[in-house]
């Protein structure tokens, strides 16, 4: 049984002949395989761990306890390495086996704050040394943690997000925590979702080994690695937007999608329009998905999938109900958008205007959840109407929209 299960759905079952200005498209690729009887794929990890002046006290004490819990999880056949960053990079342990765990958590141990916030060189650093030991069949990541804004080295969201962009097509992934007020979020994301790897907004220092934990149990149970997506559209059609995931070329929409975990999905949302069509059933895109099957013998994977849509005059047809699974996704993407608008209205001092994009999308989030009984177009909208209660923009009220945006952005 292959690990990974590629399936698409529409919106709405059935266009009309005349094209269609607006449809949408989910494509879903799902973890399968069974870890459970089989031995987990080695790790190639690098932890990155900012030791500026603010982390000193609990945040630094908690981020070396998690890291401790990552070493007691290792393997003798796992690769793991350590730097820290101020100003400048330090290395704690270059890359080895994890066997003499006592003395790497005694390392770690004596970590010390220091000045700055080098995120860049700490970033580099990592990647380098996960690449250095790059090997087949290994599951390659850093996590970095930081709990301040990049002051020192390269700043700029953009091209930290590059240098995530350029090792992910190596099959290197990033996973960031932001920890408190103070991190800058659009900078750890942007090397996030470039890096293929997660995002995690940490509000309390003392839920680091936790976040940690929930990082590392899945790194633990990756079923599939550097799963790369292309679309190819057919003459007849026009992709006018895809959330959450940046795109390659136009011509051929070039996807990295990084590794793939047990029971967890990666989705795509996808706004199509067509022109005229006769009756039937046409092509629309067609699919191919690569990845490395790493629940056994490591072996590569490719599958390709054609995705069509049924063009019809029958007004029966045309008015039947949309698909409530892609609806959910499609008003959930929508709320992610809305919290961006409201944001950027915070961020420019219009709060009033900024309150009113919130309560527009929780009351639509509301009267679908109601009209179609859905329970989590119901949470997505109190977790809206809970921001606006006594409401204060703040770097903490900033943070959790944020976080609120990106997971509603992933759909999970």
């Amino acid at each position: 049984m292959k690990p990974v299960q590629f399936t698409y759905a529409w919106n709405r079952p059935f266009w009309p002949e005349a094209g269609v200005e607006k449809e949408y498209l989910l494509l879903e690729m799902k973890g399968i395989g069974d870890k459970k009887v089989k031995e987990r794929a080695p790790l190639n990890l690098c932890l990155v761990l900012d030791r500026s002046g603010s982390m000193s006290g609990n945040p630094l004490e908690y981020s070396k306890k998690a890291c401790q819990f990552v070493v007691d999880q290792m393997n003798e056949g796992d690769m793991l390495s350590m730097v820290t960053f101020e100003d400048e990079v330090s290395t704690v342990f270059e890359p080895q086996f994890a066997e003499r765990k006592s003395e790497l958590k005694r390392r770690i141990q004596t970590i010390q704050p220091g000045g700055c916030t080098n995120i860049s060189g700490g970033l580099l650093k990592g990647l380098q040394y996960v690449a250095m030991n790059k090997r087949e069949g290994y599951v390659n990541r850093v996590i970095l943690l930081s709990d301040g804004q990049a002051n020192r080295g390269i700043i700029e969201p953009e091209k930290l997000g590059s240098i995530a962009k350029e090792y992910v097509t190596a099959g290197i992934g990033v996973t960031t925590m932001g920890v408190g007020e103070n991190f800058d979020e659009e900078v750890l994301e942007a090397i996030s979702e470039n890096g293929g790897g997660n995002f995690y907004y940490i509000d309390k220092a003392e839920r680091i080994p936790f976040i940690f934990h929930k990082e590392l149990e899945g790194l633990l149970t990756v079923l599939a690695q550097n799963l790369q997506l292309q679309l190819t559209p057919e003459p007849h059609v026009c992709i006018m937007n895809i959330y959450g995931i940046p795109a390659g070329d136009s011509n051929k929409l070039t996807f990295q999608l990084g590794d793939l975990y047990h029971h967890e999905v990666k989705s795509l949302l996808i706004e199509i329009s067509s022109t005229r069509q006769s009756a039937g059933i046409h092509r629309v895109l067609g699919a191919a998905l690569q990845y490395m099957d790493v629940t056994g013998t490591v072996q590569a994977v490719e599958e390709n999938m054609d995705i069509q849509a049924h063009y019809t005059q029958n007004v029966d047809l045309l008015d039947q109900p949309a698909n409530p699974y892609v609806d959910q996704q499609v008003q959930i993407t929508k709320s992610a958008e809305a919290i961006e608008r409201a944001m950027h209205a915070f961020d420019s001092g219009e709060l009033n205007e900024g309150q009113e994009i919130l309560k527009h999308q929780a009351d639509a989030l509301l009267a679908q959840a109601i009209l179609t009984d859905n329970v989590v177009l119901r949470e997505e909208s109190q977790l809206l109407y809970e921001k606006l209660e006594n409401f204060e923009y703040s770097a903490g009220m900033r943070k959790e929209l944020h976080a609120q945006k990106y997971r509603s952005r992933r759909r999970g």
